[in-house]
């Protein structure tokens, strides 16, 4: 057979294929290309919406969105299989057994899944919140499907999947009002106790940032080894805290200098007795 009949055969066989089915392929070919398109802006109008209601919480629009574009393109693609002709019902079986397999494999990102929906659900923090989760400690930026995702204090990015995190001891600095700062400060055991209280009674209340609601609490707390141990308790505002701590801080080292009270390093006094005998 020459090549030329072989070709002439190939062209008739494509003839009558696309004669037959090329419109549907077509058909399906502009399905996909629209509904991808059409998907995209869907879920660009519902981020949009979302955001101006102001109805809903910032931490739920990502999530959202991800959702209704995903929905969609499932919608186009089942159609775009039906119109060439696919068997949709044999197809969604074989996804479902497929995914039921997938599952068993990837157990670990199922319970990812599964602590993000209770995260955003249950919400022990919201995006922006200063929070202390585990070891980790920074600013919510996105909570995802599969990971959290926080910047920390000092501007590193960190990703902590979502299992960790459900079952991780979770700060929320940002959900209380005020916060308390505590000092424990040693003195000398040969200075005035009552003297060194006032003096730092005086420190904490000149200080703006403090509260008198609740009030201060200065008292002795411990006779140590080489101090006496005064606990110093205040309240503030959460947006004031690390800079009242830095302040306060400073404050009460400089007043216990200028009325001659020390703060004592440990320190040990050691006897040496001498056999009289042996002298």
């Amino acid at each position: 057979m020459s090549f030329d009949t072989i070709w002439n055969n190939a062209q008739e066989k494509i003839g009558l294929f696309l004669g037959e089915y090329g419109f549907d392929f077509l058909g399906a070919i502009l399905i996909l290309v629209l509904g991808w398109m059409l998907a995209a802006f869907f879920a660009g109008r519902v981020r949009k919406l979302a955001e101006k209601s102001g109805k809903i919480d910032a931490t739920l629009i990502p999530v959202l969105t991800k959702m209704v574009r995903l929905g969609l393109l499932a919608l186009v693609i089942v159609a775009a299989l039906d119109k060439v002709g696919v068997d949709t019902a044999s197809l969604f079986a074989l996804v479902g057994a497929a995914g039921l397999a997938i599952g068993l494999a990837l157990k670990d990102t199922a319970a990812d899944i599964a602590a993000g929906i209770a995260l955003l659900i249950l919400r022990p923090f919201n995006i922006g919140e200063a929070v202390e989760i585990g070891s980790s400690s920074g600013t919510v930026e996105e909570i995802g499907i599969f990971q959290t995702r926080l910047t920390s204090f000092d501007g590193v990015p960190l990703v902590l999947n979502n299992s960790r995190v459900r079952t991780s001891e979770i700060k929320n600095y940002s959900r209380s009002a005020t916060r308390r700062i505590e000092w424990t400060v040693g003195i000398d055991y040969g200075a005035d106790i009552d003297a060194a209280m006032k003096i730092l009674l005086d420190t904490v209340t000149q200080e703006a940032r403090v509260l008198a609601e609740p009030a201060p609490v200065i008292d002795v707390t411990n006779l140590g080894d080489s101090s006496v141990d005064i606990l110093v308790r205040v309240w503030c505002n959460a947006p004031d805290f690390f800079a009242t701590k830095l302040a306060l801080g400073r404050q009460m080292k400089q007043a216990l200098d200028a009325a001659g009270i020390g703060i004592p390093f440990p320190q040990r006094e050691i006897r040496i007795l001498k056999d009289e005998a042996a002298a």
